[in-house]
């Protein structure tokens, strides 16, 4: 579905993981030269807890892999409670939380990847739908399993280095502990340049849409810190300079949407509602312009699937920018309409500049690797794996042997996904 970060994560993760342990090229093929080798040998095996609609889905790659059916809606008690019981049967060493929402009774060692601080760091009654009382009720929960991932978890994996930030200073913890692992965008162009297939946008946007303007592109969802009220507000002012443009906004509706659409009643923008993935890609790499105005991110993927399909990006002058998109990106101060407006005008119509965002933009995406993260990940379950190994042979409990484990014994873990051995 278009603009679940999260998921599309997890799943790259998983196919880059059953990839890394086929024959051929598992451990064998030279990682990137920013990430290191796997350490540690022995197959490891997989466990992957899913949700019912994931759990269907799921192929397994071979024999080592096992899907377990986990279907808890996150942020419920059933996560807290049940989830527990289901690890244990498992009988995995590790586990893998690809979002901070954990069972807080875990009852094994597990890594966990924070993507932002977002609510942390921007708390609001407007990021919910709930009433004030019960938002900060959950408010509070929501910091007691972040502090226990942070403080708990024997690694922490972040997309970038401004995450990984804000995680040490905030909680004062060591950053050798919290290891970077950006995510990917060639999953964007893996199935070819959609500028080339025969398939073309003014269909879908005539068929679909009603509509055949040119446009500039959104991708992902409607909480307040994505600051998409200042897209709406300036929106009048830059069809004066273009007046055949149009804002297209992609992403599942819920009640941040709803909220939008009741702003921008009269305002030239179609909600395109949640899209199939060959049809997202297709408006991604057929927009004017991707523009992202937002307060926060992790790293917003949306910006470099953009890079990786030949769309210029325009986005707000923020750290993750920065350290994502580099200098290959046009920027504007955050909240500044003006330099919103200005810097879009800009992405629309100067023609050297437009060609240079293209060609480095494809360059920089390139950058960007799944195989590198999942590498990079793999990495810090040998790290966590050895480390318990360490503990438990060095600091036995009062008269309890050490832990035995064989050298030639592999992991077991999972990847909510964990793994054994």
């Amino acid at each position: 579905e278009s603009g679940t970060g999260i998921g599309r994560y997890t799943a790259e993760l998983l196919r880059e993981l059953a990839e890394m342990q086929n024959a051929e090229c598992r451990m064998q093929n030279a990682p990137p030269p920013h990430a290191p080798p796997p350490k540690g040998g022995g197959e490891t095996e997989f466990v992957v807890f899913l949700r019912k609609d994931g759990h269907e889905m799921f192929e397994l790659p071979d024999e080592r892999w096992t899907k377990v059916l986990a279907d808890f809606r996150p942020y419920t008690i059933g996560v807290q409670t049940a989830f527990p019981r289901l690890i244990r049967e498992a009988d995995v060493d590790l586990m893998h939380f690809t979002h901070f929402d954990h069972p807080i009774r875990c009852p094994v060692p597990f890594v966990i990847t924070i993507h932002d601080l977002i609510l942390l760091e921007h708390p609001s009654v407007r990021a919910t739908t709930l009433g004030p009382l019960r938002f900060w009720m959950k408010y509070a929960a929501y910091r007691r399993v972040l502090d226990h991932a942070v403080r708990r978890s024997v690694r922490i994996l972040t997309p970038s280095r401004a995450v990984k930030e804000q995680i040490a200073e905030r909680f004062g913890i060591l950053r050798e502990k919290i290891i970077v692992t950006p995510l990917g965008g060639e999953h964007a162009a893996r199935d070819g340049n959609p500028k080339s297939e025969i398939r073309n946008p003014k269909q879908i946007l005539n068929t679909k849409f009603k509509t055949s303007k040119p446009y500039v592109l959104y991708v992902g969802n409607a909480y307040p810190h994505k600051n998409l009220e200042q897209l709406i507000r300036i929106l009048p002012k830059l069809i004066e300079r273009h007046p055949q443009l149009q804002l297209m906004l992609v992403g599942r509706e819920d009640d941040f949407y709803r909220r939008l659409k009741r702003t921008a009643a009269r305002t030239p923008i179609v909600f395109t509602g949640a899209l199939p993935e060959d049809e997202l890609r297709t408006l991604l790499a057929n927009a004017a312009a991707y523009v992202s105005p937002s307060l926060a991110e992790g790293f917003d993927l949306p910006t470099i699937e953009a890079l990786a399909l030949g769309t210029p990006v325009v986005a707000s002058d923020i750290p993750v920018h920065r350290e994502v998109l580099g200098d290959v990106f046009v920027p504007f101060p955050p909240n500044d309409d003006a330099a919103l407006i200005e810097a879009i005008h800009r992405g629309l119509v100067h023609s050297e500049l437009r060609a240079t965002l293209v060609d480095r933009g494809i360059a920089r995406a390139q950058q960007f690797s799944w195989r590198t993260c999942a590498l990079l990940s793999f990495n810090a379950y040998r790290e966590a794996t050895a480390c318990l190994d360490a503990v438990r042979t060095t600091a036995p409990r009062p008269g309890a042997q050490p832990a035995e484990r064989s050298g030639d014994s592999p992991p077991r873990s999972s990847s909510q996904t964990s793994t054994r051995g």
